[in-house]
């Protein structure tokens, strides 16, 4: 690493791997440097990216290359297989700037992810002792132990693994590297529980259907602060490999204690920041500011949760890495933490609605496949400034319990939903909670119903319910119920002669009784998400744009 905030192509060639990047074209050499990835769309106006490894979208053209070149970009990457190869290769020659290929099984976000933690892990070259940089010591571990090799924090992410070709990988430590962290398997807990309970190297042969890993615990000062893990394939690892993992150890230990203890604090600082702008405490120029939101400018809040209500914090942060990160890679502005044990994010308007729902989409998934569970976002409304975040925060917490509710409607069957299209399911969730503890959902008319069915053995409540459903549509009702049509009219003159069926007013009231009573079973049964977060109250936070 020769500048902060730089690595040579060299080191990012070789760290990332022929797997996910490789070179057309490097005017300058392997000793260029480059510097923070950025995700640009080959329609989009060039902007000053000085230092910056440009990921072209799209098919490229000779053109961008000269742009990238014009705009300060050190170099640019391109799809493998997309556009002209010959011809982009001369550009790149011809303008100065470095030209790779990306795999064409890597998405940009993944690409970034992995050039962003290279970045964030490469050691300064004032290193003490000229340490080498995790990815270097991966390299170096393979390459003597004679297998891939991965190093891990404790929240099992992939730190830094080896490219050396030749030496096989399974799924599991594939999904790994793309993922930056390991996926979610029931034997990973007493695995790595086994692990950190040893002081030298230890088998690991589970999950047996993987390949089997010698793995070591990396220690400072008794502490664990992670694992270093070699994988096994045809040929059997080096016999000397339990004491090039246990030297790899100690090697690494500097490292991994540096990057815990920069993590651990910048984590609670941008987690601080974040919740005084979501409470309101204090003045938001400050707090703003530090995650460079214009304290005027226009802002949405998410809240981001699993549906199953499970609180988890390692969880929640592991999710607000991937949201900043994401947020990062298409030039979203955004304040993203864990606050209260729930993830969080002010981000600003001006990158737009289907964008801003695109990539929080896209990041949830990726969330649901490392860690299990459904994910889900609720967006609260667009507000006119900073300060009037906590409103926001408000909304995008009723439009998460709305939408992994059981009010949901047709805008609620993604994983985000936003507050201003939630607005049925909210006014049902309101109308269920003022009615808990009254009469109104079992009462009259359902009640009459009711009380015939437990009588005479009917199922005229079920029957309402379908009829209801189909929109008072009878031939689709006795389909539903797998009755003839005329059976269903005969059911519905019966229950006319218990209640006035033909009043629209009776009608509404039973569709009412029917769906909230629904809404309560599921929300009793563990199935809404639970009050948390900030705000904590159930009041809404008033319907017109802007939050007031």
């Amino acid at each position: 690493m020769n500048a902060q905030g730089r690595v040579t192509l060299g080191v990012l060639l070789d760290s990332l791997g022929a797997e996910a990047v490789t070179a057309l074209c490097l005017p300058s050499g392997r000793q260029a440097t480059v510097g923070a990835p950025v995700i640009h769309g080959c329609d989009e106006p060039m902007t000053a990216f000085s230092g910056a490894l440009l990921l072209a979208t799209g098919r490229p053209e000779a053109s961008l290359l000269r742009s990238a070149a014009e705009a300060g970009a050190s170099a640019v990457v391109v799809r493998a297989g997309l556009g002209d190869a010959a011809a982009l290769t001369e550009a790149a020659r011809d303008a100065g700037v470095a030209l790779l290929a990306a795999a064409p099984g890597l998405s940009w976000g993944q690409l970034y992810a992995l050039v962003d933690a290279l970045l964030a892990l490469a050691a300064p070259a004032s290193d003490p002792g000229g340490a080498v940089d995790l990815f270097t010591l991966a390299n170096q571990v393979a390459t003597r132990v004679g297998g891939a090799v991965a190093i891990e924090d404790l929240a099992m992410r992939v730190l830094a693994y080896s490219t050396i070709g030749g030496q096989p990988i399974d799924e599991l430590r594939r999904e790994g590297i793309l993922g930056r962290r390991v996926p979610e398997h029931p034997t990973h807990a007493e695995e790595y529980a086994a692990v950190l309970r040893c002081e030298g190297a230890v088998w690991s042969h589970e999950p047996r259907e993987y390949l089997p890993r010698l793995a070591i615990a990396v220690r400072a000062r008794c502490e664990a602060l992670g694992t270093i893990w070699a994988i096994q394939a045809d040929q059997p690892l080096a016999s000397d490999a339990a004491a090039v993992l246990a030297e790899a150890a100690g090697s690494a230990a500097p490292h991994l204690a540096r990057l815990s203890l920069a993590a651990d604090e910048a984590r609670r600082t941008r987690n601080e920041w974040l919740g005084r702008l979501l409470r309101g405490a204090g003045h938001v120029d400050e707090p703003a500011a530090s995650f460079g939101l214009h304290p005027d400018e226009p802002v949405r809040v998410v809240a981001a949760g699993e549906a199953g209500g499970r609180a988890d914090v390692l969880a929640a942060t592991h999710a607000a890495d991937l949201l900043r990160t994401a947020y990062a890679a298409y030039r979203i502005g955004a304040a993203v933490g864990v606050v209260d044990g729930r993830t969080y994010a002010v981000v600003a308007a001006g990158a737009g609605t289907p964008l801003l729902r695109r990539v929080t989409a896209d990041t949830l998934g990726r969330i649901a496949e490392r860690l299990g569970g459904h994910w889900r976002a609720g967006v609260g409304r667009a507000v006119a400034s900073v300060a009037q975040v906590p409103a926001g925060a408000r909304q995008a917490e009723e439009a998460l319990r709305a939408l992994c509710g059981p009010s949901r409607g047709p805008y609620a069957a993604g994983e985000v939903g936003l507050h201003e299209e939630l607005a049925a399911a909210l006014f049902l969730m309101d109308a269920a909670a003022s009615m808990r503890s009254g009469r109104a959902l079992t009462g009259e008319p359902l009640s009459l119903v009711a009380e015939h069915d437990a009588g005479q053995g009917t199922d005229y409540v079920h029957s309402l319910r379908v009829w209801l459903a189909a929109h008072y549509d009878v031939p689709r009702a006795a389909e539903t119920l797998s009755l003839h049509p005329n059976t269903l009219r005969y059911r519905l003159r019966r229950i006319g002669e218990l209640i006035p069926l033909d009043d629209p007013d009776v009608r509404l009231v039973l569709g009412l009784q029917l769906r909230l009573a629904e809404i309560q079973a599921s929300g009793a049964s563990g199935g809404q998400m639970p009050v948390s977060g900030v705000s904590g109250g159930q009041v809404r936070a008033s319907g017109t744009n802007g939050g007031g």
